[in-house]
């Protein structure tokens, strides 16, 4: 999928959404505040999606570049149950 978001202090981070992630991820907006597209490929979720289980199940490598302004988002392919149930809605 590809997204696009905007950066107004040019600290576009990704987070946990319950805090707790291992690492610090490198700040997405590289070249500070603006527009930049994000294409997330994700694969594992269809493993676990009702349960909080104790290892990892889900995999993410997100791109970005910069863009000029902000665009639809778009499925670029999907091939998980979990993703195409998420989009009906």
């Amino acid at each position: 999928m590809e997204i696009s978001a905007h950066s107004a202090t040019g600290e576009l981070m990704v987070r946990g959404m319950m805090d707790d992630l291992d690492e610090e991820l490198p700040v997405l907006s590289f070249n500070g505040p603006g527009y930049y597209r994000l294409r997330v490929h994700a694969r594992g979720r269809d493993t676990a999606t009702d349960l909080a289980p104790d290892e990892v199940t889900e995999w993410y490598l997100i791109q970005a570049w910069r863009a000029a302004t902000a665009t639809e988002a778009t499925v670029i392919r999907q091939t998980d149950g979990y993703g195409a149930s998420v989009h009906a809605h």
